[in-house]
């Protein structure tokens, strides 16, 4: 039965790991919390299977999944070129392979207990905005008699929709500073488990890869720089896992997944999985405003190299839980602009860099990306470190050896030069965030970030 209350200290839009993580945080802080969504809760969140680096929920303050959430899948990960050769095999993969159908179910259930509010089949009809700041949402909530309104006041309101980003382009402030990301940064992905239909079939293409069975299969460049199809058949050759992705307006993820699936019958009927559209872009410049907080992919926070948000969304929700969770009023302009510091000094410049070179991928042709990986411009140690969502270590044996890989690649060198050279000044230039609510101070930094993507700022001066 729907809790009658409307009056709270925290409203969050949207009940998958992001929402349903910062939801159970700050209820556990002792705040009053509603947690709504569009859709029922048991079909909130991403519905497949995603690899997270496990250190990202420790850093959350989430315990790690156990099976069935995490799913069997300790093998190694080898990277594949667009000609199907390998160039990297990375043993054991460091990201686990995670079901996030059960991960949103335990958060959910976790934020329950915790005393969460649960509203859910609610569409935010109205926002209603007092003096720039947010201070009621309208939503209709669907039930049995039909659709009845619902006005839910809060001191804060935190916006973690996905893309939609419902709350978002309907406050001024962050309409204004947080468009929505055009095509160009927007990666289609689509994930499926699969029967295996014949298992023969499947011992035949592991051969042809010379790979054995746990070991994931990651093809880069299958259609142009930024794009993926992945296969990995499960020990018991029972399933297999296929993951693809790919810059909208191109080839779909889910275009590059049939295209699998054609080509390898051994591939059975399809048992679970989803596809959608994923900001890749660099987490917006602005993330709250007083009364309002952006989260997850609603905030571009998303580890644009591979286009994956769930462990970036999770360690958000500590940040603002920690900021917010203690405030007198967890709305107030310096309580919010507390998180947007200190996600953009911990991971801003992180996944700024990681975008840089996203930028710099999705404009190679097929030949482009095997050239890159056969000169050995992309190595073992910095494959890792990116599907760990880390920056590489610097090792002196690895500097050593960028020299000869670009003299057998100098074309490709001559571009990726001056790409690896801005990454250490976009570290540094968000390690400078504004520490303190100040307008012009985050407008000369939004500039500052701009100039190093050649782009106009988010923020307006």
């Amino acid at each position: 039965m729907q809790d009658a209350r409307n009056d709270f200290d925290v409203v969050v839009l949207g009940a998958g790991t992001a929402g349903a993580a910062v939801a159970w945080m700050l209820a556990r802080a002792g705040r009053r919390v509603a947690l709504t969504d569009v859709r029922s809760f048991h079909a909130a969140g991403a519905r497949w299977v995603n690899g997270v680096p496990p250190w990202m929920f420790d850093r959350a303050g989430i315990p790690r999944p156990e099976a069935p959430e995490r799913r069997p899948g300790d093998g190694p990960f080898s990277l594949l070129g667009p000609s199907g050769r390998k160039h990297v095999t990375l043993s054991p993969s460091p990201v686990w392979s995670v079901d996030m159908r059960l991960l949103v179910r335990r958060l959910q259930r976790m934020a329950r207990e915790a005393g969460v509010v649960p509203v859910e089949r609610a569409r935010l009809a109205d926002v209603e905005v007092a003096g720039g700041r947010p201070r009621a949402i309208v939503l209709g909530v669907e039930g049995r008699g039909g659709s009845v309104r619902r006005r839910l006041t809060a001191s804060l309101f935190i916006d973690a929709s996905g893309l939609a980003a419902a709350l978002r382009r309907r406050v001024p402030l962050l309409a204004r500073d947080c468009p929505p990301p055009p095509r160009m940064h927007v990666c289609t992905a689509a994930q499926a488990i699969c029967r295996v239909r014949d298992a023969e079939g499947a011992r035949r293409f592991l051969d042809r890869y010379d790979a054995r069975p746990g070991e994931v299969l990651g093809q880069v460049g299958v259609a142009g720089g930024y794009s993926t199809g992945n296969v990995a058949v499960a020990s018991d050759f029972d399933e297999v896992d296929l993951l693809s992705g790919a810059i909208a307006g191109g080839a779909s993820g889910m275009a590059i997944l049939d295209a699998i699936r054609g080509r390898e019958p051994w591939i059975g009927e399809r048992v679970f999985g989803g596809a959608s559209a994923i900001p890749i872009r660099r987490p917006y410049d602005r993330l709250s405003g007083p009364g309002v907080a952006l989260i997850g992919n609603a905030a571009c926070q998303v580890f644009g190299a591979h286009g994956s948000g769930i462990g970036v969304g999770l360690v958000a929700a500590r940040l603002l839980a920690d900021a917010v969770g203690a405030a007198d009023d967890p709305g107030d302009a310096a309580a919010t602009w507390a998180y947007q510091h200190a996600f953009h000094v911990e991971l801003g410049g992180l996944l700024a860099g990681y975008d840089l070179g996203r930028r710099f991928s999705q404009n190679l042709s097929p030949d482009d990306v095997e050239a890159l990986l056969s000169a050995g411009l992309l190595d073992a140690r910095q494959y890792a470190a990116a599907l760990d969502q880390r920056l590489p270590a610097v090792d002196l044996a690895g500097i050593l050896q960028k020299p000869r890989a670009a003299l057998r690649c100098p074309r490709l060198a001559a571009r990726l030069g001056p790409v690896v050279a801005r990454m250490p000044l976009i570290l540094r230039l968000y390690r400078r965030h504004p520490e303190r609510p100040d307008e012009r101070a985050l407008a000369w930094w939004s500039r500052g970030v701009a100039r190093q993507f050649n782009e106009l700022p988010d923020v307006a001066a």
